[in-house]
């Protein structure tokens, strides 16, 4: 039979069992959610790629014409273009039409006025479906202008803007052709995170190359690239109507792009919530020149899976609840079947457990007790008479032991106590104490005469023995007291 400290030891067990898997069991929501939000951002990014890849390829096809159309005599412009090219490079009249020609200012050169010529006609020739959303131009990076495509202006070059320090880039590039004789597609062009001049918005840029190939001299050249800018405003925007295409809430993350080249800044696309706790989710893939961090809030993981959270903790209170009720009546039943029901001593179940456990304890001192002319109590009296006897005498008994001690009864009217830490000496002295001390009980308002015999032994590490050892003595106790009436 287990005793208390059994199932207790038993209890903690199970308690720090069942904790562990509560915790495994969030853990793995946890993770599950975190996983689920870390594929929002990734096809958020995803979808984010999907617009500027798009961006690339019409740009593409403009860099690539234009990169034709360059190698082309002015009469084969006059004619691809219908327009008169030489005209249109010589304009300066401020005052004509803008639906005809670009109006000119005198330091730019015909060379970039031919490019810019082709680049308007070529751009309105474009669909809106075929053309970027946002700020797309041409730039050679060191002719100190640049056309933007989207309001066909030119701008002249006051910044140290990144994305105009094209020279490295050019040369690289330039080398590159030389090298291959003109047979390769040349990289694309990416920014680092810069803080665009005009808009004052940390912004990068993607351009596409625009290759002048001579294939009789089987020699090429980089004329310049058409460039797309996105502000951090762009891609935010971006990422709100990614997530909400996937029915999640952006406020749930803070976002960062991140150029793979070293740069300065990192974009913050901010959610407009600050993060109290946050798992990181990072080096997620953008394009091919740039990367998202991620940090997800903690309160967004609860939320996409809110119904799991409760459900699964609700589970696990459930379980909770269950063992506590199943060990509180493992506890009660345990009381009922080592505790005596009427006189509340240990009963004979409960003492075996106890005396199993007489070699771990110190100095034991073994009682046997009986009460005097118990069977006159029952017959003059009644049985209900002794069980009051039997009650009385118990909590007599076990209001004067100490913690550790114990009081067993073996049956009827004989009871065994187990004292700890005491000679046998001192264990006669207490229990003569113990029986001049007990004269009556009450009872029905009358007081009947009640006493005991006992007898004491050192417990040797045999319970049988020295029980036989004190029991010899009590019925010496009880000889004894039958001769002095």
């Amino acid at each position: 039979m287990k005793n208390s400290g059994q199932l207790k030891s038993e209890k903690k067990m199970v308690l720090v069992a069942l904790t562990i898997m509560l915790v495994i069991v969030n853990a793995f929501m946890f993770y599950i959610s975190y996983s689920k939000a870390k594929t929002n951002v990734e096809l958020v990014a995803a979808q984010i790629a999907g617009v500027i890849n798009s961006d690339v390829q019409n740009n593409s096809s403009i860099a690539s014409s234009l990169g034709a159309m360059l190698q082309l005599s002015n009469s084969e412009l006059n004619k691809t273009l219908n327009i008169n090219i030489e005209q249109a490079i010589k304009q300066t009249d401020v005052n004509l039409p803008d639906s005809s020609y670009l109006k000119w200012n005198e330091k730019i050169d015909a060379e970039h006025r031919k490019k810019f010529t082709i680049l308007r006609s070529f751009w309105r020739s474009f669909s809106n479906d075929n053309k970027s959303r946002f700020s797309t131009y041409y730039t050679d990076g060191d002719s100190g202008y640049y056309y933007n495509l989207d309001n066909e202006k030119i701008f002249e070059i006051q910044s140290n803007n990144p994305h105009f320090r094209l020279t490295h880039y050019l040369n690289k590039t330039n080398d590159e052709l030389r090298n291959s004789h003109g047979f390769m597609v040349p990289e694309l062009f990416y920014s680092n995170v810069y803080v665009d001049a005009v808009t004052g918005l940390p912004s990068i840029t993607i351009g596409v190359p625009v290759v002048i190939n001579n294939f009789s001299s089987q020699i090429s050249t980089l004329s310049g690239i058409i460039a797309t800018d996105y502000t951090r405003t762009d891609l935010t925007a971006l990422f709100h109507r990614g997530f909400r295409r996937l029915k999640s809430k952006f406020d749930g993350y803070d976002i960062s792009v991140h150029s793979t080249q070293p740069c300065d800044i990192a974009m913050i696309i901010d959610s407009g919530k600050t993060a109290v706790i946050g798992f990181q989710a990072n080096h997620i893939a953008l394009t091919d020149g740039y990367y998202l961090n991620a940090t997800i809030h903690l309160s967004e993981l609860i939320r996409a899976k809110l119904l799991s959270f409760f459900v699964a903790n609700v589970m696990m209170a459930v379980f909770f609840s269950i063992f506590l009720k199943a060990h509180r009546n493992s506890v009660l039943m345990m009381s009922k079947l080592t505790t005596d029901s009427l006189t509340k001593a240990l009963s004979r179940e409960g003492g075996r457990v106890v005396i199993e456990r007489l070699k771990e304890m110190p100095e034991v001192v073994l009682v046997v007790m009986d009460l005097n002319d118990f069977k006159m109590i029952n017959d003059t009296w009644g049985h209900h008479a002794g069980d009051e006897a039997l009650v009385y005498f118990s909590r007599y008994i076990m209001q004067d032991i100490r913690q550790g001690d114990a009081l067993i009864r073996m049956g009827g009217d004989e009871f065994v106590l187990l004292l700890q830490n005491i000679t046998v000496q001192n264990a006669q002295i207490k229990l003569s104490a113990l029986e001049k001390g007990l004269r009556s009980f009450p009872f029905e308002q009358r007081d009947i005469p009640l006493s005991f015999s006992f007898g004491v032994s050192e417990f040797s590490g045999d319970f049988t023995d020295s029980y036989k050892k004190a029991d010899e003595d009590l019925y010496q106790m009880k000889k004894e007291r039958k001769v002095s009436r």
